[in-house]
Parts: C-alpha cells; sequence; structure tokens
C-alpha cells in the first residue's frame, strides 16, 4: 500500500497552509463578529437578530457534523468529499454582493434576512464539512507539526487579513452604503476560490478499509461510546462552557463603536487589530503547544478573552479598544490553533470522524442559546453588564481547563 513520503507531507503542508490562509482571508472579509454585525445592523437589525447572527453560525458549525462524520467515515478519499460540498462555503458571499447592491437599499429587512440565510448555509457547509476536513488533515499532514500547520494557516491567514482589513476600510470608507459591503463580499469570495484552488492540489492516499453504511440513528446511538471516554468528555464540557463565555464576542465591535461614537469603518480597523495579533501570534503558540501540549493554548484563551471583556467594560477612552481587539487576536490563535490540534490528539488511534462528529453535535445547542441569552441580557441590563458576566464565566473557564483537561499529548509522552 502507498504511503505518503516526507515529500508528499511538505507539499500538503504548504497547499494546505495556503488554503487555510485564503480561506481565512476569505472569513475575514465576511467576519460573522465584526463586519457582518455592522451590516445587519445597518439593516435594521435587533439586538435579538444580532444575536441570532452567531447563534445561527454556532448551530451550523455543529449540527451537521455528525452527518458529516457519517459520510467522512465511508469516504476513502477525504478530500474528494470535501471538494464535493466545499462550495456551499464559498458561494453564499457571492449572493450577499447581489443582496447588497440589488436589494439592500429597496428592502433591507427582505435583506437582512436573506443574509443571515446566506451566512446560515455557508456555516452549515462548514459544520458538515468540520469532520471530513479535520479527518484529511489528521491524514496529510505530518502529527508532529499538526499544531505549526493550524498556526501557520491561521497566522498567514491573519497576515493576509491586514491587508484584506485596509482594502475592506477603505471599501466602507469610499462608497455609500450599502455598495461599500457588496464590494467586501466580493472580495472575500474571490479569495474563498484562491484557497479552493490550493485545497484541491492535496495529495491523499485513499483509506484501504472504510466501515460498513448503517443508519444516521445507529450512529447517532454510536455517539455514547465517545461520552464514555472520560477525559474526552471533560473537554466536551470545556467546550459549553467556553460558548457561554463567546456569547458577549458578537457584540463586542458594536459596543464599543456605540459607547465611543465611532463611525462604521472603525470595524475595518478594528479587524486590523485583532488580525495583526493574531499573525504575530500564531507563529508562538502554534509551536508552544507542539512542544508543551495545547491544553495550555486553551488555558491562555480562557485568560486573552477574559481580559479582552474586562477592557472594554472599564475601557474610558477609544485607545483602549486597541488593547481589546488586541487580546481578541490572542483569543483567536489560542481558541483555533489549541481547540483543533488537542481534537487531533484526543481522537488519534481511535474512531476520528466518530468522535469529532459528536463533539461539534453536542456542543451545538449551546453554541446555538448562548449569543441569543446574551443578546436577551443586552437588552435588559446593557452591553457592559453583558461583558462582566462573560468575564466571570472565561475565570470560571480557566479553573476547570485546570482542574479537569488532561493534555493527551503529555500523557502520551
Amino acid at each position: 500500500m502507498r504511503q505518503l513520503t516526507e515529500k508528499d507531507y511538505r507539499w500538503n503542508f504548504f497547499v494546505n497552509s495556503m488554503d487555510y490562509a485564503f480561506f481565512s482571508l476569505g472569513m475575514t472579509l465576511g467576519s460573522i463578529f465584526t463586519l457582518f454585525p455592522v451590516f445587519a445592523k445597518n439593516l435594521g437589525a435587533s439586538n435579538v437578530e444580532l444575536g441570532l447572527i452567531p447563534a445561527i453560525a454556532n448551530l451550523g458549525w455543529g449540527i451537521p457534523a455528525i452527518w458529516g462524520a457519517k459520510y467522512a467515515e465511508r469516504s476513502p478519499r477525504k478530500l474528494k468529499l470535501v471538494l464535493e460540498v466545499t462550495l456551499g462555503e464559498r458561494l453564499p458571499y457571492l449572493f450577499m454582493v447581489l443582496i447588497s447592491f440589488y436589494l439592500a437599499v429597496p428592502s433591507p429587512k427582505l435583506a437582512l434576512y436573506l443574509s443571515i440565510l446566506m451566512m446560515g448555509i455557508a456555516t452549515f457547509s462548514m459544520g458538515f464539512l468540520g469532520p471530513p476536513w479535520m479527518s484529511m488533515i489528521e491524514k496529510v499532514i505530518d502529527p508532529k507539526r499538526r499544531g505549526t500547520f493550524f498556526a501557520m494557516g491561521n497566522g498567514l491567514g491573519a497576515i493576509l487579513g491586514v491587508g484584506g482589513s485596509i482594502i475592506a476600510k477603505r471599501l466602507l470608507s469610499e462608497y455609500p452604503f450599502p455598495e461599500n459591503f457588496g464590494y467586501v463580499f466580493l472580495t472575500a469570495f474571490v479569495f474563498f476560490m484562491v484557497s479552493f484552488v490550493f485545497l484541491a492540489l492535496t495529495r491523499e492516499v485513499p483509506d484501504q478499509v472504510t466501515p460498513d453504511d448503517e443508519p444516521i440513528w445507529n450512529y447517532i446511538k454510536n455517539m455514547k461510546h465517545v461520552f464514555l471516554d472520560g477525559n474526552f468528555r471533560n473537554f466536551l464540557i470545556e467546550r459549553i462552557i467556553t460558548s457561554f463565555m463567546f456569547a458577549s464576542s458578537g457584540f463586542i465591535t458594536v459596543y464599543l463603536l456605540e459607547k465611543f461614537s465611532l463611525p462604521d469603518d472603525a470595524a475595518a480597523a478594528f479587524t486590523a487589530i485583532v488580525l495583526t495579533s493574531q499573525g504575530v501570534s500564531s507563529f508562538v503558540f502554534g509551536p508552544l503547544g507542539d512542544k508543551k501540549g495545547h491544553k495550555l493554548n486553551l488555558l491562555f484563551s480562557k485568560i486573552f478573552y477574559s481580559l479582552a471583556v474586562l477592557i472594554a467594560f472599564f475601557s474610558t477612552d477609544p485607545f483602549h479598544a486597541y488593547f481589546v481587539f488586541a487580546l481578541m487576536g490572542l483569543v483567536n490563535t489560542t481558541n483555533n490553533v489549541g481547540n483543533m490540534a488537542i481534537t487531533l490528539d484526543f481522537v488519534s488511534g481511535k474512531r476520528k470522524e466518530l468522535y469529532m462528529g459528536s463533539l461539534y453535535f453536542s456542543i451545538a445547542p449551546f453554541s446555538f442559546i448562548a449569543p441569543l441569552i446574551g443578546g436577551k441580557i443586552a437588552d435588559a441590563f446593557g452591553y457592559g453588564f453583558l461583558m462582566v458576566a462573560t468575564g466571570l464565566i472565561g475565570t470560571l473557564a480557566c479553573f476547570y481547563v485546570v482542574k479537569f483537561i488532561v493534555d493527551p499529548r503529555v500523557k502520551r509522552d
């Protein structure tokens, strides 16, 4: 049976890093946490509707995962499945361009809900592809360099995103609403298609043995075997707590824009700060996790997020917002790199697709409801109260990680 060579691993590291980087750049320009909420707010979105954006995204990233896991297990070539579905992640941004140009002015409410629908289609496609893509990465990237790979894609995407955010800021300031957002979404779509080209160049050896097909309900029932794995179960609980910590993430930009009466194009500047911080820190925290274990990155993400929301609450000058978004860049790095890398460490040598599908599927309801609760809290008590509450949840999450998560990489070593 042919196996990947060291040359193949190097090739895959390069093309998948480029795919990850350009996909991240596209996601930056269509950011659910910075630019998209401002677009929605200009279309007349309420706080509950703003909370609906990350809620639907979180639901989309989670619920379809169990179906994606089932199909991935039975696919000898994970890449083939990923390429077949991934246009569902990318094409919705082209439709949002059309919505911005032709629908936002005559029918803003319809444009709002269609845009949320497009975002839902994109995130549900991402959710379905989570296990297949992660399973492919587990196969085609050298196990000793997974954290570095995630950091490389994350870091390069962030560095490219700085340039993208400058473009976004210029487009937002030079063109009137909603054409300005239409050009931003169009730029995002172009970068998504560049990433698609690099993804298609991946070298993968097909699996020799695949399990027999089984009804989806039987597959879901098999999730109980995953939950018997105590350490993985603790990791699942940690992700649920983290979802409530992030309940304020979709409101930070809007909160600071309103608090300091800043123009909409300041959102692009905030994005640039996030990406600069994310890009620089990726090349530190990825290799650090490979060396010391990615539990450390999970802990750092809680610390950084708690500091960010508390600084947002106590800030008295617009300049303080820069510190908030610099910390959010660190959060993106440590949470994204740490979470993906430690997940692969947890599932190594096990029924990996089922484990990953069970993880994403199980946390989806909590990730869905958390930002909706955040929106209700913001309506009832204000954004500031929400920032403090989620900062306290982040502090609780720190203690949970220290006490209950055993790093599988360190444990094996």
